[in-house]
């Protein structure tokens, strides 16, 4: 039988406690007071709320800190435990599968990198799960310390009933992924698009509500992704579709043909793939060239390297990526433009080079000089943390679940 941390809502005191949750989550360490003050309820059910979580071990108490003001009570800091279970990560692209056994906090005990396998969805994920049930037993995890397997996968996802709608070269119709892994594993199973979770890791990881509660998400390499939050939830519209900058199309004629089928979308022209082939074309032409010279020296260009090759002062290679960061910040102006976000919210292998970063909002900005100042941030939850995405969909479906989470569509 399969046990379930699953908070069922129906009460006033569950959802208490799933916002005490959601605060510690967000804000780090707050005293009981700070508690009632954010959520405006009496201190007397903080209190209540708080002893059931010390002794189940998922909150702890914390030292006072030493520059506390001595006179009256001491406010003693509550704080997550983020070793009180751990999160089974799977993420699931066109040409590699990473697995993962992370704390939920997305800080990794054990990882291991697998080739996608099977003609069918169902193999796909019956090999996946295998993988993980050896990783589990080569930690020495047993499966009651595991919240929950968070499983997240390029394309768009139903995550209500979890069914992966489109699966990027690999399959075309939908199936249900969790089912799969439901019935692989002894715990649940939450799943999600990757940058879909990585913007929730966002919202529940960290204060950015504090000053932004609309926020658009861009993710730059290998390829380009988008999500949005409004109102602090993730947003998706019809049949689950979240916004797609990556596919905005920017070609009519002799456009190239993208992961998603379609001809002329703006990602395949600006992907770490096209950015590498790029480099091999001109080494081909130039081989005494500059760019000839950096792959002696660093290698073939890949996307694992293609960081050092950024990294350079090539003026070929930066005139070929302001071009290409041009183009992004093109498609993501008319993006702000329609949507209108507190904050742009940057992530990804590209966005993760300073120069990169740089190029990208000065071009933005000078496309709209009207965008408001500080619009754009980096992400901070997902920073060397390439499994957060999924530690946040476990705690967020499974933890922390909201009284409905299925709306019409």
């Amino acid at each position: 039988m399969k046990t379930s941390m699953v908070l069922r809502p129906g009460s006033a005191a569950l959802s208490n406690r799933a916002l005490t949750l959601r605060l510690l989550f967000s804000h780090g360490a707050l005293s009981r007071t700070d508690i009632a003050d954010s959520l405006e309820i009496t201190t007397a059910a903080v209190t209540s709320i708080v002893g059931e979580l010390l002794e189940e071990g998922l909150v702890v108490q914390q030292a006072a800190p030493e520059n506390q003001n001595q006179v009256g009570r001491r406010r003693l800091p509550l704080a997550i435990n983020y070793d009180w279970r751990y999160i089974l990560a799977i993420d699931i692209h066109s040409y590699y599968v990473n697995i993962a056994v992370t704390n939920m906090r997305g800080r990794v005990l054990a990882e291991k990198s697998l080739t996608p396998a099977g003609d069918t969805p169902e193999a796909l994920c019956g090999g996946i799960a295998a993988e993980c049930l050896k990783l589990m037993e080569e930690t020495q995890m047993p499966p009651e310390k595991v919240l929950g397997a968070g499983v997240t996968v390029i394309g768009p996802i139903n995550q209500v009933d979890g069914i992966a709608l489109h699966l990027f070269r690999l399959f075309d119709e939908p199936f249900p992924i969790r089912r799969y892994f439901e019935e692989a594993f002894p715990f649940p199973v939450a799943v999600e698009n990757n940058v879909c979770a990585i913007l929730l890791s966002e919202l529940r990881f960290t204060d950015i509500t504090e000053e932004a509660h609309n926020i658009l998400m861009l993710k730059w390499g290998p390829g380009v992704g988008s999500a949005v939050a409004i109102h602090d939830h993730i947003y998706k519209g019809y049949n689950y579709q979240s916004p797609e900058i990556g596919h905005n199309r920017v070609s009519e004629k002799d456009g190239l043909r993208c992961n998603c089928g379609q001809i002329g979308c703006l990602e395949p022209t600006v992907s770490a793939d096209a950015i590498v082939q790029f480099i091999n074309e001109k080494i081909a032409s130039y081989p005494a060239g500059g760019l000839a010279a950096l792959a002696n020296r660093i290698g073939p260009p890949s996307r694992k390297n293609l960081s050092q090759y950024l990294r350079s002062d090539s003026e070929t290679l930066w005139d070929f990526m302001a071009d290409r960061s041009y183009a992004l910040a093109s498609v993501t102006s008319n993006a702000l433009h329609i949507l209108s976000p507190d904050k742009l919210v940057l992530m990804g292998d590209l966005f993760e080079l300073e120069a990169v970063t740089t190029l990208f909002e000065q071009q933005l900005y000078t496309i709209n000089p009207r965008l408001q100042p500080g619009l754009c941030v980096r992400a901070r939850a997902s920073a060397g943390k390439k499994f957060i995405g999924a530690a946040a969909i476990v705690v967020e479906q499974v933890l922390l679940p909201r009284r409905d989470l299925r709306t019409p569509h």
